[in-house]
């Protein structure tokens, strides 16, 4: 028995990969090629999440207006599924209007079968997630680390892929810091990537607090990143203070800007900067 054919768009070394999926016009590519790619009417029940992205939730706004889109006008273009063991499927395209079909109700979609490994499968949605209008962040940075960790794609390569800095990447990345609650609140459009990523700079066990005043206060972007400086600014001179009363002696001014400290000799600084970076670490 032959082998199954392999979707013309995901053939070649990785360097070709790279090549093909930086063109611009990547998109329009991949639909050509996957709409062209054998059509089955699937049921539901068969397809799962895709496993690299489920935890990037949508609006339910926005999910609620697609199924009653969905409902009244029926898909538009076949979603893009993988083939998984046991005679089930994965979303690789067209999550949000696969959740929108299950809000809806429907017993069965269009489906495009693409017979694609893992990495293919990630540099499709990177390509996707780059593209949209409404660009979530969030999903970009699982799509990164990923591609980074299983594939050792660098910075850079991402850089390349995606059509940004390696400083942008760096930022994307970090946001991951946070805790699940709060890349949900991102998702969700609560938190603004700009906000996200200056709470992201914070001791995680402070993110959560930090991101409800946040809120509550619904502060700019740039309002967010002098809070969380001045937050920052404000655990480090209480970390300087609890060392100062009880194993060193030194002086201290702390103002807007800099804490200065002045200790009796360099013995005494060594083992002040000793102890506070094993607080640090606990």
């Amino acid at each position: 028995m032959s082998s199954p054919k392999k979707d013309p768009i995901l053939q070649g070394s990785l360097s070709s990969l790279i090549e093909k999926f930086s063109h611009s016009d990547v998109i329009a590519e991949m639909e050509k090629e996957y709409q062209s790619a054998p059509t089955k009417l699937l049921s539901l029940s068969l397809i799962d999440d895709n496993a690299f992205v489920e935890e990037v939730i949508f609006p339910p706004q926005v999910i609620k207006d697609f199924s009653s889109s969905l409902q009244k006008k029926g898909f538009y273009n076949p979603v893009a599924v993988r083939k998984k063991e046991g005679g089930r499927f994965e979303v690789v395209l067209g999550r949000k209007r696969f959740c929108a079909a299950k809000v809806a109700g429907m017993v069965s979609l269009p489906a495009a079968v693409l017979d694609i490994g893992d990495e293919e499968t990630l540099l499709m949605l990177l390509a996707d997630t780059r593209d949209q209008r409404e660009h979530n962040v969030v999903e970009m940075a699982f799509i990164c680390k990923t591609l980074s960790e299983k594939f050792h794609y660098t910075q850079q390569m991402l850089a390349d892929l995606t059509h940004q800095s390696r400083s942008q990447i760096t930022n994307t990345l970090r946001v991951l810091k946070l805790p699940k609650i709060l890349l949900q609140d991102v998702c969700l459009g609560e938190l603004s990537y700009g906000q996200a990523r200056a709470i992201a700079s914070l001791p995680s066990s402070h993110m959560e607090e930090v991101a409800k005043i946040v809120k509550e206060r619904k502060m700019s972007v740039r309002d967010t990143e002098k809070y969380c400086a001045s937050f920052k600014s404000g655990a480090k001179s209480k970390e300087f203070s609890n060392a100062k009363r009880t194993d060193f002696d030194f002086e201290m001014e702390v103002n807007e800007k800099e804490i200065r400290l002045r200790f009796k000799d360099d013995s005494e600084r060594d083992a002040f900067l000793s102890a506070l970076k094993e607080r640090i670490k606990k």
